[in-house]
């Protein structure tokens, strides 16, 4: 532990008034600078104008919650979440969150709270006491735990925290509980929180880590705001991305589809995991949030003209980044182009869905490799926010459950090409690898839908798979905006599948 974890006696001058208002001036003085350093930023292409304290109050002993709204030069603003812990002995990792209070005419030094390892421990203590602590704008914070809250008496809880790149800060407690600290923050059903809940008590799936808490702010009108949820620990081997590209790392190239036995049985029980997820969120009808409800013809044809328009969106992008791209991922760029009205024509095929009477559900909306846990027993199934770039309002709409079996089957494509080609280049053996896989995948799936009472699928084998090819070509289409801003050395991997999909719309 750093030092004792405790905060000096300089970083507690009594009166929260005068803290908050400390706070309040680093926030606007410093933050706006600090904030595209940290990794759980998620608006680092945006130019800040601004930030001020929404509200703040003290989280423990140690530290303070800090809400704070972000203003920007385009856009709406964000709010984000940072406790920070007033002490001049914390020390922040190199790009880690650092401000400077000035407090009663001497010079704090404020870092993020979750680099304390006392800090994290308080946390758990609020949960053990259920707590409530009053903010100085009239709200509060409050620690709800469910019964899925272990003893902590005798267990090993020494906190670790996590690194790597992601939008939440987690924290984990031995082989314990796990807390997902919420960086973006709104008002309303957090995503997660409600569908963690709904698969832990309620449907009763052993695929989740079961929800143990969260931390909620309500503000001083009532409204409701999670900013950090509490799970069970679950023991794995690594999340399923760093285990396919561990599994294909293995293998020669040349016969990688020869050697993938045991892998192509792993993904044919994902498969199955993934059809039982979808039967567990549609299997209470007398909820209005999850019950399953028809899938008409006009949320067939508004999923339609969203495919279409994504087809428009992404032609212009690379129109205006053509002459810039490599000539091999120059000639995909082009056949997607040239494919432009086929692909349009191809996205009315959702039509099919509300023709064969397909039901929509809560899904799990942003599903991918990397948001499965690969344990001893299976598979167990993280994240259920949805993709981050739609509003919350929409990620939480019932959708057909293709739309998570497409995210998979294009995260497979991913992996094969990271793994077995140079810049997403196709191999020969690859290609073969990624055509097994996503058979196995979706065998298990197919296998395990079937027991499921509702139709959340099209009967027909014909129609399965033209809806399947709309919901995989909006996926690679948004795969390839994502390249394009972000990973342009990586664009081929998303062209190469559309390119196999265009051949494919030729063959037929």
């Amino acid at each position: 532990m750093e030092s004792s974890g405790q905060p000096s006696e300089r970083a507690r001058p009594g009166d929260p008034a005068r803290i908050t208002a400390a706070l309040g001036r680093a926030v606007v003085a410093e933050l706006p600078a600090a904030l595209p350093r940290q990794r759980w930023f998620g608006a680092k292409g945006r130019t800040i104008t601004g930030a001020r304290v929404r509200d703040c109050g003290e989280l423990g002993k140690s530290a303070w919650l800090v809400l704070v709204d972000v203003t920007f030069a385009e856009g709406p603003d964000e709010t984000y979440a940072v406790p920070l812990i007033l002490d001049d002995a914390a020390r922040a990792p190199a790009g880690g969150l650092s401000l400077t209070v000035d407090l009663d005419g001497g010079r704090v030094r404020a870092a993020d709270a979750f680099d304390n390892p006392g800090f994290c421990l308080e946390l758990l203590e609020g949960f053990e006491r259920e707590s409530i602590r009053a903010t100085a704008r009239g709200g509060s914070v409050r620690f709800v735990r469910t019964d899925r809250f272990p003893r902590l008496a005798g267990a090993s809880i020494t906190p670790r925290r996590l690194t790597g790149e992601q939008s939440n800060t987690s924290v984990v407690y031995g082989e314990l509980l796990i807390v997902k600290a919420l960086r973006k923050v709104q008002p309303g059903p957090n995503l997660d929180y409600e569908v963690g809940e709904f698969l832990t008590f309620r449907a009763r799936f052993p695929h989740v880590p079961a929800l143990a808490g969260a931390i909620e702010h309500v503000s001083a009108t009532g409204e409701t705001t999670t900013l950090a949820m509490l799970q069970r620990y679950v023991p794995s081997r690594g999340d399923g991305w760093r285990w396919a590209l561990g599994e294909l790392g293995r293998l020669p190239p040349e016969r990688a589809d020869d050697a993938s036995e045991p892998v192509f049985h792993d993904l044919f029980g994902l498969g199955v995991v993934t059809a039982a997820l979808h039967g567990a969120l549609a299997s209470d009808s007398s909820d209005p949030v999850f019950a399953p409800e028809p899938l008409t013809a006009a949320d067939a044809n508004a999923a339609g003209e969203r495919v279409a328009e994504a087809v428009r969106r992404t032609c212009v992008a690379l129109r205006a980044r053509l002459v810039t791209l490599p000539p091999a991922i120059a000639a995909d760029a082009r056949a997607l182009l040239a494919g432009e009205p086929t692909l349009i024509e191809r996205a009315r095929d959702l039509h099919l869905l509300a023709a064969e009477q397909c039901t929509k559900i809560r899904i799990h909306g942003d599903y991918h490799l990397g948001q499965t846990l690969r344990t001893d027993g299976g598979f167990v199934i993280l994240d259920f926010e949805g993709e981050p770039a739609r509003p919350v309002a929409e990620r939480r709409q019932k959708q057909c459950v293709l739309v998570d079996v497409a995210g998979m089957l294009r995260s497979l494509d991913y992996a094969v090409h990271t793994a077995l080609s140079a810049a997403g280049a196709p191999s020969p053996g690859g290609e073969r690898w990624v055509r097994r896989a996503n058979a196995a995948f979706v065998e298990g799936y197919l296998d395990e839908i079937g027991r499921v009472p509702v139709r959340l699928l099209p009967a027909s084998p014909s129609a399965f798979s033209r809806a399947l090819a709309v919901f995989e070509l909006d996926r690679a289409l948004y795969e390839v905006r994502y390249e394009l801003d972000n990973r342009p050395t990586w664009l081929g991997i998303p062209l190469g599948g559309l390119a196999r999909l265009l051949a494919r719309e030729r063959a037929s």
